[in-house]
């Protein structure tokens, strides 16, 4: 563990002398992480897949995945780990207004890949798109030095499994008369 916290110490001191010199990459990381807060973006997208009848199941997905990983990340290993965040833990000045909680795993990442995953399922080629929005995403909260790279990597990796393993059940619930019947409402 002393290895992955020194990588991570190391990285976040870096991005701290470097990134005051680029006012305008700090506005921009900004603008993208404030993009991702509270899953706001995925939400609206998942309900956007919910509103018409050849993506709805693909919503139902994503809406639940968020929800699933909500209650995972923040609900439960935030506080299980209660990892501080490097602004805090390092004495360091955030390049945002400083966010509350626990910093593992990364919520912004944990919730932006799981988006992106249920969008790449939906379609490939938005999908893509969305997995270079979310990976903008979770950088953000590296650059902006409210996460460790550790809390945005396991953040990220968690994402794409439990909105793969929902796909997956999904799927084979596909064959329930009443998930089949409100799909094709």
């Amino acid at each position: 563990m002393d290895i992955i916290f020194n990588i991570d110490k190391n990285i976040i001191l870096n991005i701290n002398e470097i990134m005051p010199n680029y006012p305008i990459l700090t506005s921009i990381f900004s603008f993208i992480t404030h993009l991702g807060d509270a899953g706001f973006i995925w939400i609206i997208i998942g309900i956007i897949l919910i509103l018409k009848k050849n993506t709805r199941k693909n919503g139902i997905i994503m809406l639940v995945s968020l929800a699933i990983c909500s209650i995972i990340g923040n609900g439960i290993l935030k506080n299980l780990f209660e990892r501080q965040r490097p602004f805090i833990e390092l004495s360091l000045q955030p390049f945002i207004s400083a966010p509350s909680g626990f910093s593992f795993p990364s919520g912004h990442s944990l919730i932006s890949f799981v988006g992106a995953t249920c969008v790449f399922y939906t379609n490939k080629k938005w999908g893509i798109l969305s997995y270079i929005f979310a990976l903008l995403i979770a950088l953000s909260r590296i650059l902006l030095i409210v996460h460790y790279p550790s809390d945005v990597i396991i953040g990220s990796l968690l994402g794409i499994i439990i909105s793969t393993g929902v796909i997956y059940i999904f799927k084979n619930l596909n064959t329930y008369k009443l998930f089949k019947y409100y799909c094709n409402k």
